[in-house]
C-alpha cells in the first residue's frame, strides 16, 4: 500500500503533525496519535507506514468511523518539559481550535510518546487548561527515569479528567489488573508484527 499524503502539516517547536482529516479541511473528531523516539516508530516516515500499513490501515479504518487522524510525529528529547512538552500542547491546542463542533479529544501516545502524553495532559490539567481529551491511550509506555519521574512529580504523576486505557501484549503471562489505568485493550503489537492489526485496530475504535 502507498501510504496516503495528509490534507496538511503543522511546524511545532520540536518536530511536526501531519494531519489527515475526513474529506475536508475542518477537524471533527480527532484522534491524535503520538509517535516516540528510539521505537520503531522513530521517524515520521515509520510511524506513517505503520499506520498506513500494507495488511492494515488504521488510517482508513479510523476514517470509516468519521475520525479525523492527527500524527505527532516522534520528537527526541528525554526530558518530559520544555520543548517536548510545548510541541505537544502546541498540537492539542491547535487541534482544538481547528475542530468544528465540541466533540472531544481522543490522544494515544506510543512508547516514549505515552509518557510525554501522560506528563502534557497532567501539566495542562494543573495550569488550568483545557485539553478537551476524553480518552487517553497508553501503548507499550516506556518506565520514567528517576528525573523523569521527578517530572511528573511536579504535575501530580496522571493527568485527572480522561478515561485512561492501556493497550497491552496478548502474551498470556501477562495479566493486567486495575490501577493507575481504567481499563485495558489487549492486543499490542510484539516484536516483527504490525503496530495496528485489524483485531487491534476495531477494538480500540469500539472503546471511542
Amino acid at each position: 500500500m502507498t501510504t496516503a499524503a495528509p490534507a496538511y502539516e503543522w511546524a511545532l517547536p520540536l518536530g511536526s503533525a501531519s494531519v489527515y482529516p475526513v474529506g475536508r479541511r475542518t477537524l471533527r473528531a480527532p484522534f491524535i496519535l503520538v509517535g516516540s523516539s528510539g521505537s520503531r516508530v522513530h521517524d515520521a516516515a515509520a510511524l506513517t507506514a505503520e499506520v498506513d500499513h500494507g495488511e492494515y490501515s488504521f488510517r482508513n479504518a479510523l476514517h470509516e468511523a468519521g475520525y479525523d487522524l492527527i500524527l505527532v510525529h516522534p520528537m527526541t528529547s528525554d526530558t518530559l518539559d520544555g520543548t517536548a512538552y510545548s510541541s505537544l500542547q502546541q498540537a492539542i491546542l491547535r487541534t482544538i481550535a481547528e475542530k468544528g463542533d465540541h466533540h472531544p479529544l481522543t490522544i494515544c501516545g506510543i512508547g516514549r510518546g505515552a509518557l510525554l502524553t501522560r506528563y502534557a495532559l497532567a501539566k495542562l490539567e494543573i495550569t488550568r487548561i483545557d485539553h478537551q481529551v476524553r480518552n487517553y491511550l497508553s501503548y507499550s509506555s516506556t518506565e520514567p527515569t528517576n528525573s523523569q519521574t521527578t517530572e511528573l512529580a511536579k504535575v501530580g504523576h496522571w493527568p485527572i479528567l480522561p478515561r485512561k486505557v492501556e493497550i497491552i501484549t496478548t502474551d498470556d503471562n501477562y495479566r493486567w489488573t486495575p490501577g493507575e489505568f481504567d481499563d485495558a485493550i489487549i492486543g499490542a503489537a510484539p516484536a516483527g508484527k504490525p503496530l495496528f492489526t485489524s483485531d487491534l485496530g476495531t477494538r480500540i475504535i469500539t472503546q471511542l
